[in-house]
């Protein structure tokens, strides 16, 4: 399977307020969090930081992986030195800066580039957790304010589960939810890695 690349500018993004505004962590990272054993945490694509600045709070020591250096700029503005244990790296996720089995959890939300899956999961440790979370294409179906997204973004359903197959299911979801400005469709998986 060929991927054409779309060139996003995150940093615009981020920059003019139309990406990632909200200050709460994601809601399965506070259903799961306190299943992660040890202490060390790599937060793909991790915006304005709002999951490792909630790990974080929790004791852990969480790496967060961020292209923008605009979310970087605004995510250590937010914490203002009152978080300790969290720090930022600017990378790409397509080129992986971790080592693989360095950490006791990775988490990943809204981010989907299928060519780094394996590395994504080769990160977790053995016995270590997985968070995941991201579209469904039937996104493009229920979405009203942005349709139109890349299809190489967004999963086939059962895709997600079918990528970490070397993990113990936690949980797995596959729903179209609703909030107040949207609906979302939409995979979550949580895994213990076995081997």
């Amino acid at each position: 399977m060929q991927y054409n690349i779309t060139v996003v500018d995150w940093d615009k993004k981020y920059r003019n307020g139309s990406y990632d505004r909200s200050k709460e962590p994601h809601g399965l990272l506070k259903r799961f969090w306190q299943i992660i054993p040890g202490k060390t945490v790599i937060d793909v694509a991790s915006g304005r930081g709002r999951d490792a600045a909630f790990l974080a709070e929790k004791g852990f020591t969480v790496f967060g992986l961020e292209k923008s250096i605009e979310a970087i700029y605004i995510s250590n503005a937010t914490k203002g030195g009152k978080t300790k244990g969290m720090s930022f790296v600017r990378g790409d996720a397509a080129a992986m800066p971790f080592k693989p089995n360095k950490a006791d959890c990775v988490t990943v939300f809204y981010f989907l580039l299928r060519p780094i899956v394996r590395d994504i999961a080769g990160m977790v440790k053995k016995g270590g957790i997985l968070i995941y979370e991201t579209f469904l294409k039937r996104q493009n179906d229920i979405d009203l304010h942005r349709k139109g997204r890349s299809p190489e973004y967004l999963l086939e359903d059962a895709e997600l589960v079918g990528f970490f197959r070397d993990f113990e299911i936690l949980f797995y979801e596959e729903a179209i939810s609703a909030s107040p400005d949207r609906k979302k469709a939409t995979a979550k998986f949580v895994g213990r890695k076995r081997c």
